[in-house]
């Protein structure tokens, strides 16, 4: 019974080959189930002997129940991080032990391993076994001298091993396992001539060649290197395996530094021996640095063995480079000294100061650099503006002279010398120079030069472009071997002069007034500013002598010129009319005299008393009134005249002959003036008092009327016509008055852009005005000019300040001609507003005496009118990720592409594209580390639509599960307000989701083994066949 029950129990479990295995290496549990088992066969057995065939179906039952719970094992056996493991492969090669006599032995040796890495055997006469090991010092096994010998020897090999590509891992493993042995050999004295490899498995060549580095690396490397390792034992006599470390051997380096010239600099506190850095050479490679404390000490540098170089890299605060190279040796666990000294610095240059003008670098008017005193002070420390002691160390008062160079100019210089000291303490001197140590100096004009301000001068120092007003302060510090200003040692103070400006205004001579008379204009008019001082001044950057024209001045629309506050030095200065504005003279009171004297003052010349007044353009028509039928000339009709700018009018009567003239000569403008009654009565348009020596009609144009009389009542009126009088002292003859009328020429004007007459406002708009003109009198020469007007308030368009104008010159070659103007001008702004063109025609055959003989200015003209539209952007965009996925992974860098299409853009427009991310779940900035993130592309629009794409990089690990949505901005570049904006946080477009990962698998722990778990299938198994043996004795005994 016991042998069928043994049998059949192990029957069953080789069945499970797996299980045996498994159990195996666990015998605490297998002597527990098979005692276990054995002592209930045997109480079974003494029970009932007949009972066996249902002891073995319920023996049978249990077993398989025990198969069952290791099938469904989960529990891990975890391999700590404190146990070793040896494996080895099978054999990977021959080694072969050499006796003296040349004889040898040869055995087969495995790959070995503890934990994956690599071991090597150390007892050449044992075997290695599979199983766990216990891991050891080396020393416990071998000597220092044996582990230095056999680490060094090792290292070398595998250098050169590692190096050779045509090796395999299983042959560099087998050199260096011979290494360690051929080491050992000797030192251990296992008595053999030579250990070697077979050379079928490695040639002996590459075998002697690996042996000889190792021989190179240790005898160059003795001493230089700690060497060590570990070794791992087994039971039951298996063989020792080691690993083999080498660490450089180290020493320590220290320096010790003092000063050259302890008298100079001891208890001065600009000089100190802390803050030095020292360089450690070896082989001419920096292994370190070393930096002296407050009493000249450094730490220690650990540093292998060896000679060293010591350099200093950095000088400490008030000491020179100190360029000499010392030597030191390294010795293990020995500290090496290096005694080392600085030579303190001070500047034997000085300061010297050099007085300028600012803008010219020489005098101005009749001002003068010489005798500007500056004081200087020095401070024993170093001090900024706002610590600086109350009382200086030493205190010097200098001033300027004029000295002359050798190239003959002339300067205005200072210095720290006796023959510019106007005051205070001795000067520092060194071998008889003056010199300043180490500390802080302070310079400050304390008395402007004549015809010169103290304030706004300001201070360059040399090779600098830094301007500092007020105090100068700056110390001197250490260069290289000397000590030196701060700066350098020449400074400029640039002396400012008196600026001011002027403001002119235009007025009409007549009136006074700053405002024209009929259509004359005020803008326009050109000044200029003359210099009348002795000496040079400069006005824009620029240099005039007297009498040079410093500034040219235009009026504006309101017939002022003005100059900036600050454009005209201290002087003395004459304004010129140059060129009258329209339909002015170039006379009246054309100049003014004025000094400016004060600073930032805009003297005022618009007052009537001190302006420029022109006098404007008169003159006179005439004419004679006949009958169209007798010739009959007719006497008494009035011809009332009006002006088209003022609606003022007054009325010319014909004498007996039928003749009327408004002029002087005729009718004194005196005489009844403008009663219209008789022939003989004056007539005066304008302001101002009637002048006889002038025409009666200022620059403008008039409509002539025939008006119903006793004289005309018979006749038919002639229709109403115009005239222009636009030169001075000219009297137009209107000719015989009948049917047959003068020639008039006429204007039709259409404006358009690109042939369109309505446009969207853009920074460069285009208008091209077509004229069409008749009654033109061929080979006379014409200019043609218009200015743009807004339709809303019939006022001009000012653009920067200016009027949109253009004008044309051309020569008729036939009585009819089409003629365009051009109008160019940036309409940004200008969205929603209608233009329209005005335009005169001039007759300038006569250079000299330009007539205006036809215009067109009607505000209601569609022909002239052109509409701007508001420029309107649409922005239509869609984030992705950078493969077009709208669902990302919340990795640590992850890619967004926003595609921006874009409408109505202005072509050739430079453009900004501005992106943010905002979190979607509260409609806020995305913040990463601190920080938006943003993107933004610039581009030039080469189409009205666009697409354009911006990217965003992003860290998305703290994203998991939001929403991010894409805002965009459109700017024109260089300007604050976008043109266009998408910022729709409910836009699936821009929107952007991250993807809530899957929580990970626990992590497997390293094991070795299988899942079963083995004492839960042991306890298992033993349970299992109690339970079967009770039940069946208790269905025995109940029988």
């Amino acid at each position: 019974m016991i042998f069928s029950c043994s049998f059949l129990f192990t029957r069953t479990f080789t069945k499970k080959g797996a299980i045996i295995n498994k159990i195996r290496d666990r015998p605490f549990f297998i002597n527990i189930f098979f005692r276990t088992a054995n002592a209930v066969l045997f109480y079974l057995l003494r029970k009932e002997r007949k009972m066996i065939k249902s002891i073995k179906r319920y023996f049978v039952m249990a077993i398989a129940l025990l198969i069952a719970f290791t099938a469904f094992g989960t529990t891990k056996t975890v391999v700590h991080a404190d146990e070793y493991y040896g494996k080895m492969s099978p054999s990977i090669g021959t080694f072969e032990k050499v006796n003296a006599d040349g004889s040898f032995v040869s055995g087969k040796e495995p790959y070995i391993t503890v934990n994956d890495t690599n071991v090597y055997c150390i007892d050449i006469n044992a075997h290695f076994t599979v199983g766990s090991k216990t891991k050891i010092n080396l020393t416990e096994r071998l000597t220092k001298e044996q582990i230095e010998d056999t680490a060094l020897y090792l290292r070398g090999v595998e250098e050169y091993v590692e190096s050779r590509g045509d090796l395999a891992t299983n042959q560099k493993y087998l050199i260096k396992q011979a290494a360690v042995w051929k080491r050992l050999n000797a030192s251990k004295g296992w008595g053999y001539a030579e250990v070697r490899l077979s050379g079928n498995d490695v040639p002996f060549e590459i075998q002697n060649i690996a042996y000889a580095k190792g021989e190179e690396y240790l005898n160059a490397n003795r001493g230089k290197y700690d060497c060590g390792g570990w070794a791992y034992i087994g039971e039951n006599g298996s063989q020792d395996v080691a690993e083999f470390w080498t660490k450089p051997a180290k020493g320590k380096i220290k320096i010790i530094k003092a000063s050259s010239n302890p008298d100079f600099t001891n208890g001065n506190d600009c000089y100190s021996l802390q803050g030095a850095v020292y360089g450690i050479y070896q082989n001419g490679n920096e292994v370190g640095r070393l930096t002296t404390k407050a009493d000249g000490t450094t730490d220690e540098i650990n540093l292998g063995v060896g000679n060293y170089t010591v350099k200093e890299i950095s000088a400490p605060k008030g000491y020179a480079l100190d360029n000499t190279s010392y030597t030191a040796t390294v010795r293990s666990n020995q500290t090496a000294t290096v005694n080392v000294k600085d030579t303190p610095t001070n500047d034997p240059m000085g300061i010297e100061i050099e007085k300028i003008d600012s803008d010219r670098q020489k005098v101005q008017g009749s001002a003068g650099l010489a005798g500007a005193e500056f004081t200087v002070k020095y401070y024993d420390g170093f001090y900024d503006k706002d610590t600086l002691p109350e009382t200086a160390t030493r205190t010097w008062v200098i001033k300027t002279s004029e000295k002359t160079y050798s190239d003959g100019s002339k300067h205005y210089v200072t210095r720290l010398a006796n023959e510019n000291k106007v005051s205070g303490d001795e000067f520092y001197f060194k071998d008889g120079i003056p010199t300043i140590p180490l500390g802080t100096i302070t310079v400050e004009e304390t008395k402007a030069p004549d015809g010169y301000k103290l304030e706004g001068a300001y201070l360059t120092a040399e090779g600098s472009t830094e301007r500092i007003e007020g105090l100068y302060v700056a110390q001197v510090r250490q260069d290289s071997d000397l000590a030196f200003l701060e700066g350098g040692n020449k400074v400029k103070i640039n002396e400012k002069v008196i600026r001011g400006g002027v403001v002119i205004q235009k007025r009409d001579f007549e009136t006074t007034e700053a405002k024209p008379q009929g259509s004359a204009a005020l803008d326009g008019a050109e000044f200029t500013i003359i210099n009348m001082s002795a000496n040079p001044v400069v006005v824009d950057g620029k240099s005039y002598a007297n009498g040079e024209v410093v500034k040219t001045l235009v009026t504006d629309v309101n017939g002022q010129a003005t100059t900036a506050n600050d454009t005209l030095p201290y002087g003395h200065y004459k304004i010129v009319e140059k060129k009258a504005p329209k339909g002015y003279l170039n006379t009246g009171i054309t100049e003014r005299e004025f000094d400016i004297k004060e600073d930032g003052v805009i003297v005022d010349m618009t007052s009537a008393d001190n302006s420029i007044l022109n006098q404007i353009k008169r003159g006179d028509l005439e004419g004679v009134k006949i009958a169209d039928s007798t010739h009959k000339r007719l006497s008494g009709v009035p011809f009332k005249i009006t002006s088209k700018t003022t609606g003022e009018s007054h009325i010319v009567v014909t004498d007996d002959n039928g003749y009327f003239s408004t002029a002087a000569s005729w009718n004194s403008h005196t005489n009844n003036t403008n009663a219209g009654q008789t022939a003989e009565d004056g007539v005066w348009f304008g302001g101002g008092t009637p002048d006889d020596n002038k025409g009666a009609l200022p620059y403008d144009t008039y409509t002539i009327e025939e008006m119903r009389s006793e004289g005309n009542q018979d006749f038919e009126l002639i229709p109403p016509f115009d005239i222009i009088i636009s030169r001075n002292n000219v009297k137009v003859d209107l000719g015989t008055l009948t049917d047959d009328y003068k020639n008039v020429i006429n204007i039709h004007t259409i404006a358009s852009v690109d042939g369109k007459k309505e446009v969207v406002a853009a920074s460069n708009i285009t208008i091209t005005d077509k004229v069409s003109m008749t009654g033109l009198i061929v080979g006379h020469n014409y200019k043609l000019s218009g200015v743009q007007m807004l339709k809303d308030s019939n006022a001009e368009l000012i653009i920067d300040g200016k009027k949109v104008t253009g004008e044309t010159e051309f020569t008729a070659y036939k009585t009819e001609m089409d003629i365009e103007v051009v109008y160019n001008f940036d309409g940004s702004d200008l969205g929603g507003k209608d233009l329209v063109t005005f335009e005169e025609l001039e007759d300038v055959t006569n250079p000299d005496e330009p007539e205006k003989v036809a215009e067109h200015k009607d505000i209601e003209d569609e022909g002239q009118t052109i509409t701007i539209k508001t420029r309107v952007i649409d922005i239509h965009t869609n984030a992705t990720g950078i493969n077009g996925e709208k669902e990302l992974d919340p990795n640590e860098d992850v890619t967004i592409i926003d595609t921006v299409t874009l409408k109505g853009l202005e072509v050739g427009k430079e453009y900004t594209l501005t992106g943010v991310q905002m979190l979607k779940d509260s409609n806020t900035e995305l913040i990463i580390n601190g920080e938006k993130v943003t993107s933004e592309y610039t581009f030039v629009a080469d189409s009205e639509e666009m697409e354009v794409k911006i990217e965003f990089r992003l860290n998305a690990k703290e994203l998991a599960g939001k929403s991010i949505v894409t805002f965009e901005e459109l700017r024109e570049t260089g300007k604050d307000e976008p043109v266009a904006e998408h910022k729709d946080i409910n836009d699936e477009g821009q929107t952007i989701r991250f993807k809530t990962p899957e929580k990970p698998r626990q992590a497997e722990e390293v094991k070795t083994g299988d899942k079963t778990n083995i004492p839960v299938f042991v306890a298992t198994a033993c349970l299992a066949g109690a339970i079967a043996t009770l039940a069946i004795v208790r269905r025995k005994l109940s029988k």
